[in-house]
């Protein structure tokens, strides 16, 4: 890394490097991208909170910043396709945390939350998760949430805000990961042919997570260089692989109560995951949907499903009903 930092490169010069000439990636027939070296990779103690990540960010944020964004050459093609395998990276690193704290078979929700109190540290829960909540033919309530590291940064230069985000089943606490379903083929590639897989798995490569070379708002500030730079780097992409298209046309994502649709996200903040985990699942489509026009009606921003449960006495009621065994 210190090599990298003191090479007088360019910012495109040092991509090129670490992609091309590093990490040798290709882009497949089916439009993935495939790393070829037998040499270098990320190496696994690479952790969230490693200097690498918002170092890289501005490498990119620096080397495309015109509203083309990665769509302008090759070379940003492919830094677009890489984000999957940082997500990988993350991803493993909180799966093989370890911590007195834990248990040993401790969810993928409990250890990103206990790695985030080891390191003293602040997740934002803002941030819509309406992409990672596909649905087919009826949609019915959110069952995914999503965590984005870190809750707010105001630095002008190697911001590390709301770069690296997981997605998470809000029941059971595991990552909804298309690198959950991906095989790898007798070469030791992976195995990009949208085919192999059923639609169920596809719904995870729909749902996934996706690194963020910009910063996206979420309801927080965004400084200097780094204004515009989600929609020009994250949201305005050059085109995804043959798998990621096939599975975003069939799992279409459901549009925002406050834009003439019927989603709202459910957490906001920790204590709405205990709050709707608590809801029987025979009852949930029904009070999702009241929630929904709650926050139609009252023109309210959405503080998540305990802040209406609070607020709303019939609520109050259905759990005085649940908890007498009437429902």
């Amino acid at each position: 890394m210190r090599s990298l930092i003191n090479s007088g490169l360019t910012a495109r010069d040092q991509l090129d490097l670490i992609l091309n000439h590093h990490l040798n990636a290709e882009i497949d027939e089916n439009r993935f991208l495939q790393l070829l070296s037998k040499k270098y990779q990320l190496a696994p103690q690479l952790a969230p909170i490693s200097y690498f990540y918002p170092y890289f960010r501005d490498l990119v944020v620096d080397a495309y910043d015109s509203p083309e964004g990665l769509s302008t050459d090759l070379l940003g093609r492919k830094i677009h396709l890489f984000r999957s395998y940082l997500d990988r990276q993350n991803i493993a690193y909180i799966r093989n945390y370890h911590s007195p704290r834990l248990d040993s078979n401790a969810n993928d929700l409990q250890r990103l939350l206990c790695y985030l109190h080891d390191n003293h540290l602040r997740a934002d829960f803002n941030t819509g998760a309406n992409f990672h909540n596909r649905y087919h033919q009826s949609f019915t309530y959110p069952h995914n949430m999503k965590i984005q590291l870190f809750r707010n940064s105001i630095r002008y230069k190697k911001n590390p805000a709301r770069m690296i985000e997981f997605i998470i089943d809000i029941d059971s606490g595991s990552f909804v990961s298309q690198w959950n379903i991906y095989r790898q083929t007798a070469t030791g590639l992976i195995d990009t042919n949208p085919d192999h897989y059923s639609l169920n798995q596809l719904q995870q490569v729909a749902n996934t997570e996706s690194f963020n070379y910009g910063i996206p708002y979420g309801g927080r500030l965004v400084v200097g260089k780094y204004r515009h730079t989600h929609q020009y780097l994250d949201v305005n992409q050059p085109l995804n692989s043959k798998v990621r298209r096939v599975a975003k046309d069939y799992w279409r994502f459901p549009h925002d109560y406050d834009h003439n649709g019927n989603y709202a996200d459910l957490i906001k903040r920790p204590q709405d995951i205990i709050a709707w985990r608590k809801v029987p699942k025979n009852q949930r489509y029904s009070i999702y949907m009241n929630y929904v026009e709650y926050l139609k009606e009252q023109r309210l921003k959405n503080k998540g499903i305990n802040s209406y449960f609070s607020a709303t006495p019939k609520y109050h009621q259905f759990c005085a009903h649940w908890k007498a065994g009437l429902l």
